[in-house]
């Protein structure tokens, strides 16, 4: 290999031998031009037209070598500029620079470099630092004889021009300076145009770079604009937690990048604003609330955004439960404003159930929330430092929620007990509410479960177990006196039917409906108020209820006696004729037979139902209910009594009647009286009207038979007793006719008379003179005899009677 002259390309190769003869070469070489720069040692003068070009341009050009001789394959993706920044502050990679760091050079450049290949490029790095040791001694070595060459002609120089001084003096070397300078001039004039392009290309290259290095300060105005735009605030507020680390470097401290610092914290204060915004959105959110929260903290906002959240929650909580009671206290038709019901559609509520069915939803859809979010501030589990000395303020906050949710409720639903003259329900034109009352209670016990899941202070959870205690009170009251009404009302659905029960007679079915109507109501009282649910007071409990309960059961069972009081004077006019189908057991429902079934409804009462009433409660877990059955058995033996009377009277007030126009039938005389043949008519006709009262009564019932029975003779007798008190003379016949009558109806109705009924009888013989020893006569017992044979028939109904 040798140094030549400009060659490029093959060429032969031409053997001269010393005599000047021309040989020949199989073997060709080749020739290349090799640049050399100002640094590349060489040992021949150099045509500078070739090693010294125009300077290039291109970055490419000026890109160091690398040192360690490793291929960057692999190693495309670079280093983020910024984190080597916070890693090495004021540092640098660039191997010229006096501030260079290996580390930062390593991260830089072979990030993905394998340890292996780094051990190999720190061997090749220590070869050529060896090399460069030896280079320069081995260099003249090697090119002694160039280097000689190149002293000779540097001192043939200098003696030709020593020579030249003596001839033509010193000026010379002025000459040669000036001549220098003018080559000079003209050299700048020549390069001016490419040092200036050079020094443009300088600065463009290092603005280029320094916008390369600090390019994400540069974007980050617009990048945080548009995430904040899009709602990305994590990577916005990311990207801000990165840019203040870059900004506190010396390097960024310099006017542009503080322009650009304000613009970011303008950005910020924006992003601040919108994330407060949000935060305080209603309805609130409580997970969204809990990043946002972060979000503020990480931006460091000048507040506490823990608390602002739970502020907000309290107010929508607060004014949520207000705004639904004005809504719905003034309205006429109830609006479901949250949610719309599953059980009932609004239009068939009252707007009193559909108020607390949609004040119970806002409780438990955002107290809980409420309570959590507090919870969590004071327990140190959100991003920020809590206040202790709020939690005081916390506690105040949520009671007073509690609070408005049973002051809501009880002038809703107990408007006087309503105790806060704040809360008016003015909608009092709304349907009964009766009927809905369990409903409402139903969904204050779902909301009274949610606060107790929560586990919260006594305070509040004694608050709402008191408003439960209040409405179910008031739900009792309620629902004892619908069963006094419903049951007042049982006369209505009397269909006079009948069916016959053993030794109690003929009973409609209205004392079985008058039971089930009680057990019914007493079944719902039991499911809905008396059973014990969690966290309740159990209203048995108090002596105050059980009283109420015992004496509204009594005015409940004893309102059974005023249906049977309102069928008595419902039938007054009903004729004794009916239809067919009107029929009950052969009777017709005529008012006489109504009052005799009534009687028998009445005694199998007291008798049976009442009783059964009393078992059933107390397995239901009702309190001893005695007093109450008891009120009801005198109720009913009032109505027992009247009835009793009205019959009686209705039953003997005919026979009665017609006892005197009989008698006198025919202008009959005492005085003169025809000899007696047998008894008169009058007793016969009598004792066929009674005989006619026993048959109505046998065919209801046969135990009322001696009761109506003995209060009709009594009757009887007393008019008796009226009639002969009248009679001025007796002739002798008209005594013995007045004592065999008065002896044929005292045998007959033996079996019905009463110590009044012999009273009246011993007067009545007692009018008549010398009735005792007439009736020691053989006559009138023979006459007393003919007549029981006569009328055996008709008299056996007094016997069977009797024996009944």
């Amino acid at each position: 290999m040798a140094r030549t002259l400009l060659c490029k390309g093959r060429g032969d190769i031409v053997i001269i031998t010393k005599s000047g003869g021309i040989g020949s070469s199989t073997v060709q070489f080749r020739g290349f031009q090799e640049t050399i720069g100002p640094t590349k040692e060489c040992a021949v003068w150099v045509d500078e037209t070739v090693s010294v070009g125009p300077r290039p341009l291109s970055m490419a050009t000026y890109q160091q070598e690398d040192p360690l001789q490793i291929s960057v394959e692999g190693n495309e993706k670079k280093f983020p500029v910024e984190e080597l920044l916070e890693m090495f502050p004021e540092k640098s990679g660039n191997l010229r620079s006096d501030n260079f760091v290996p580390a930062w050079f390593l991260l830089e450049n072979h990030q993905a470099t394998g340890f292996e290949d780094l051990k190999m490029g720190l061997h090749v790095l220590s070869r050529k630092v060896g090399s460069q040791t030896e280079g320069k001694i081995s260099f003249l070595k090697e090119n002694m004889n160039s280097v000689m060459d190149q002293l000779d002609a540097l001192l043939d120089l200098r003696r030709k021009c020593d020579e030249y001084e003596r001839k033509n003096g010193a000026g010379f070397l002025a000459q040669i300076d000036d001549q220098i300078g003018i080559c000079e001039r003209e050299a700048g004039k020549m390069f001016q145009e490419v040092l200036a392009r050079k020094d443009r290309a300088d600065i463009t290259r290092h603005a280029l770079s320094g916008y390369q290095r600090f390019r994400f300060l540069f974007s980050l105005p617009g990048t945080m604009e548009k995430s904040i735009q899009r709602g990305e605030f994590e990577s916005a507020i990311s990207d801000y937690s990165r840019s203040k680390t870059l900004f506190d470097q010396p390097e960024t401290d310099k006017p542009v990048f503080r322009k650009f610092y304000q613009e970011v914290e303008t950005r910020v204060a924006k992003l601040r604003q919108t994330l407060k915004n949000k935060l305080l959105e209603k309805p609130p959110n409580a997970e969204d609330q809990r990043v946002l929260i972060g979000y503020l903290v990480t931006l460091e906002c000048d507040y506490d955004p823990a608390w602002a959240a739970i502020t907000c929650h309290y107010e929508f909580l607060t004014n949520s439960m207000r705004n639904c009671f004005e809504q719905f206290s003034n309205m006429e038709k109830p609006k479901d404003m949250f949610r719309t019901p599953t059980k009932n559609e609004p239009s068939s509520q009252p707007n009193q159930a559909v108020f607390v069915e949609n004040l119970c939803d806002v409780f438990s859809t955002y107290f809980p929330d409420f309570w959590h979010l507090g919870q969590d501030y004071f327990g140190a589990k959100l991003p920020v430092k809590p206040d202790l000395g709020k939690q005081v303020d916390m506690k105040k906050m949520m009671v007073n929620v509690v609070h408005l949710f049973s002051d809501l409720i009880t002038a809703c639903l107990l408007p006087n007990q309503n105790a806060s003259e704040e809360f008016e329900w003015r909608d009092m034109s709304a349907e009964s509410m009766n009927e809905w009352i369990p409903h409402c209670i139903n969904d204050i016990r779902d909301a009274f479960s949610k606060l107790l899941s929560l586990d919260p202070p006594r305070e509040m959870v004694e608050i709402i177990r008191h408003l439960l205690f209040l409405i179910r009170c008031h739900s009792l009251d309620i629902m004892v006196h619908q069963l006094s009404a419903e049951t007042s009302e049982l006369y209505k659905t009397e269909t006079w039917s009948s069916e016959p029960q053993g030794n109690h007679g003929f009973i409609t079915s209205l004392p079985s409906r008058y039971e089930s109507v009680v057990m019914n109501s007493a079944k719902l009282i039991k499911e809905t108020l008396l059973q014990k649910y969690i966290g309740e007071k159990q209203l048995l409990k108090s002596e105050e209820v059980t009283k109420s309960l015992i004496e509204n059961m009594g005015n409940a069972l004893a309102a059974f006696a005023d249906a049977l009081e309102l069928l008595i004077s419902q039938n007054r006019n009903t004729q004794s004729s009916a239809k067919p189908e009107e029929r009950v057991k052969g009777l017709a429902k005529s008012h006489t037979a109504s009052l005799l079934l009534i009687l028998n409804n009445c005694s199998y009462t007291k008798e049976v139902i009442f009783p059964q009433i009393n078992r059933s409660l107390i397995r239901l877990g009702f309190p001893d209910m005695s007093n109450a059955v008891e009120k009801g058995i005198s109720a009913i033996n009032g109505v027992e009594n009247l009835t009793f009377a009205k019959y009686t009277e209705m039953k003997y007030e005919p026979v009665v009647g017609q006892i005197e126009q009989a008698m006198y039938g025919g202008r009959f005389d005492w005085a003169k009286c025809p000899e007696p043949s047998g008894v008169r008519p009058y007793i016969t006709k009598t004792l066929f009207g009674m005989i006619e009262i026993i048959a109505e009564v046998t065919a209801v019932s046969e135990k009322l038979i001696y009761t109506v029975m003995t209060q009709v003779v009594e009757n009887v007798c007393e008019e008796l007793t009226r009639l002969f008190s009248c009679v001025a003379v007796f002739g002798d016949h008209g005594k013995f006719q007045a004592v065999l009558d008065v002896a044929a109806f005292q045998q007959a109705i033996q079996p019905f008379l009463s110590p009044n009924s012999k009273v009246y009888l011993k007067d009545t013989l007692n009018l008549i003179p010398n009735s005792s020893e007439i009736l020691r006569r053989r006559k009138i017992q023979q006459l007393l005899e003919g007549h029981r044979n006569q009328t055996k028939l008709q008299l056996q109904s007094f016997t069977v009677s009797n024996s009944v």
